[in-house]
């Protein structure tokens, strides 16, 4: 077995079940669905910073969702736009399940406060979604389309959970008004043995989860889609990476590492670090970050409580001549571990 096991194809209405067939094998062990995340960004008239949208869920259950303005630098908090017209954890949830056949639909709902995520199949192989909050999407109304890839990665010691991600582009409707964007969603699996042993599930969710991510992805001016899918994997600052732009072979690649400076979160005083710049080196891709705009959490409020954790999104490009992408959505990640001192020990110089 390989080190890492991605697969990196067109995602299919199949692979919305709660146990999809690409994960019933030994090395997966039939994984089943344990935290399913979505989450979008777009530019709103009247409103300075691009606006965030992310709903957190489990099969049964909402786990916490937010919108919220982007912060004015990469090192700003978030302003909230929703709060107790949102659906949160303690709001009745109507399960995720399959409620059609032709063409095959999966959805999960609440009632009150209302929101709706639902899959359905395209007709031509693929999936596009809808995802609504307020009642008949008053409050937030959009489509959102998958890229022509998605990383699904396969259980192994180095990252026990299998998931998988797909970028999107969206159109709708916030608030009324018409918006486009990209985003996208993602589901993290539990093996069977962990089912129902809550410290089981955390510890493998943990070990997936690691400290620097980057998911990023845009729609170039020839119209060529690309994205980056990274993070970093172990101590040495080493790490593993996807990149993929339309035309071309995606790479999958353990020659990853990045290049950046941190520094420390200026509203809190518990070690937290984030980098506000940075370069990733997927196998031959130079790829460029450039934060913009920042977030602590994505939830209705910042989450302040949350240590060693923050959010920096910005605009990026691959190779050495900068360009700009017609729609883009930069979601870097720095996750519960991100303090000072592990970031000194990886490598990486910490702006005192």
């Amino acid at each position: 077995m390989n080190k890492f096991d991605f697969e990196i194809r067109k995602l299919r209405i199949d692979d919305l079940e709660l146990a999809p067939s690409c994960f019933k094998n030994e090395q997966d062990c039939g994984a089943t669905v344990g935290k399913m995340a979505h989450y979008a960004q777009f530019w709103v008239d009247g409103i300075k910073n691009p606006v965030y949208w992310f709903r957190n869920i489990e099969p049964h259950c909402q786990r916490w969702c937010g919108i919220s303005e982007l912060g004015d630098g990469p090192l700003e908090l978030q302003k909230g736009l929703h709060g107790d017209d949102l659906a949160q954890a303690m709001t009745p949830t109507i399960k995720y399940q399959k409620v059609c056949d032709k063409p095959k639909t999966f959805e999960i709902k609440t009632e009150d406060p209302y929101s709706l995520i639902r899959f359905v199949d395209d007709g031509n192989g693929g999936v596009y979604a809808e995802f609504k909050e307020g009642k008949d999407g008053c409050i937030l109304d959009i489509k959102a389309v998958p890229l022509p890839k998605a990383v699904f990665s396969h259980s192994t010691p180095d990252i026990p959970a299998p998931y998988f991600q797909t970028d999107t582009v969206i159109t709708g409707t916030y608030m009324g008004n018409p918006i486009r964007g990209m985003g996208g969603f993602d589901r993290t699996y539990l093996l069977n043995k962990a089912v129902g042993k809550t410290e089981e599930e955390e510890a493998l969710y943990a070990k997936t989860y690691r400290c620097n991510c980057a998911l990023y992805c845009g729609i170039r001016e020839d119209g060529r889609m690309e994205f980056l899918n990274a993070q970093i994997m172990d101590e040495n600052g080493k790490g593993i990476g996807v990149y993929f732009l339309e035309g071309e072979e995606p790479i999958v690649t353990e020659d990853v590492r990045l290049e950046a400076d941190f520094q420390h979160l200026p509203y809190v005083d518990d070690g937290t670090v984030v980098y506000t710049k940075g370069i990733w080196y997927v196998g031959p891709k130079v790829i460029h970050f450039d934060g913009k705009w920042g977030a602590k959490g994505f939830t209705a409020y910042p989450k302040i409580e949350k240590h060693g954790q923050s959010q920096c999104l910005g605009t990026w490009y691959e190779g050495k001549i900068p360009y700009k992408h017609t729609l883009e959505h930069t979601f870097t990640e720095n996750s519960g571990d991100a303090y000072a001192d592990r970031v000194k020990r990886m490598g990486f110089k910490v702006i005192d």
